[in-house]
């Protein structure tokens, strides 16, 4: 028995040895924030990885994320890259109003290399000369906004990326997609699924947009933010359409359902301050959301075509709006789902 004792004393002797041979770096569980070359790193000590982002001061006109960095001697994988620092707020970097700190990436970033391996996230917005972003191929990409970038020329999707973000006020870009990728493929700068039948996000500069026949479902946000648009024809073909997909379209006047269409979703039409009326299809018959709510909706007339409707919420639509109906039934309904104000029978 002593002679097991001892040699089980001799194990963890032995490994608190060899734990305490390392350095310290890689034993320490907190993580540091440093500056190299231009980006800023949040390294953990403990994991051997590195979280990279452009939130430095002073931004440079040309910069390269690589797939691993060192520091004081260690060497760490950089897992993950944020355009900007992920705690700033996202409403406030994609309003129309903002304005870069002078000096900043924003302000004076060119050209962007993003090596092999590096998953990309957060939103890309207001990068005021940024011409060229080169991904060697990501590890992923996604959560992020392409917004107000007036000088990109170019956005090409790798063959492994299956999300893409949407890209706005990018006027001089022009999208493109490997022909290996299994997931998406671009058609006149938008971006759809492989097959065709899923429309993820629209960069047109129309002023009237009409989806293709082909297309069976609308993607979340798929048209969010598209100022140039100020009509949508969608056609029969679409049978389901996702949250906040018309929001914030500062010039959106008019929208033409498809008729296969059974339900909105949530905020359909938040922030279109120029979309004064919509006419719902008569197999509509459930009306999830709130259209952006009483403050963000600007709705003054709705027509109800449906016979009878489902589950409903009306709670938040403002009460200046008219909703107008054919029956008896479908107004007990409208007021049943919480709307306030005026229903009118015609």
């Amino acid at each position: 028995m002593k002679k097991q004792l001892k040699a089980i004393s001799a194990c963890l002797l032995s490994a608190l040895l060899a734990t305490t041979a390392l350095p310290f770096s890689k034993v320490e569980a907190k993580s540091k924030w440093v500056e190299i070359n231009g980006v800023n790193y949040e390294i953990n000590r403990m994991t051997g990885e590195c979280e990279a982002s452009l939130n430095v001061t002073q931004g440079k006109s040309e910069v390269t994320i690589p797939n691993k960095v060192s520091y004081q001697g260690d060497t760490y994988k950089v897992t993950f890259f944020s355009w900007d620092d992920w705690e700033q707020d996202w409403k406030e970097e994609t309003s129309r109003t903002y304005k870069p700190a002078a000096g900043s990436y924003q302000a004076v970033l060119e050209k962007i290399t993003i090596a092999k391996g590096v998953r990309v996230s957060e939103p890309a917005c207001h990068y005021q000369k940024l011409k060229t972003i080169i991904f060697e191929d990501p590890a992923g990409v996604s959560g992020t906004e392409f917004y107000d970038c007036p000088q990109l020329q170019s956005l090409y999707i790798p063959k492994k990326v299956k999300y893409w973000p949407t890209v706005r006020k990018c006027p001089k870009v022009k999208i493109t997609a490997s022909s290996a990728n299994p997931y998406l493929k671009v058609i006149n700068n938008d971006i759809y699924s492989k097959n065709g039948k899923v429309l993820y996000s629209v960069a047109s500069t129309k002023t009237k947009y009409k989806v293709k026949k082909s297309v069976k479902e609308i993607e979340d946000g798929a048209f969010y933010k598209n100022d140039s648009i100020k009509s949508i024809y969608l056609p029969d073909s679409i049978k389901e359409i996702g949250e906040e997909a018309f929001g914030d379209m500062e010039n959106l006047q008019s929208i033409r359902f498809s008729r296969s269409i059974s339900e909105l979703d949530y905020a359909m039409f938040n922030k279109c301050k120029k979309l004064k009326t919509v006419k719902l299809p008569k197999r509509i018959q459930t009306i999830r959301g709130n259209f952006g709510g009483k403050k963000n909706c600007y709705l003054k007339k709705i027509y109800i075509n449906a016979v009878n409707l489902k589950k409903s919420n009306l709670k938040s639509l403002p009460k200046k709006c008219k909703v107008y109906v054919k029956s008896k039934n479908v107004k007990n309904q409208v007021k049943k789902a919480g709307f306030k104000g005026k229903v009118i029978i015609r």
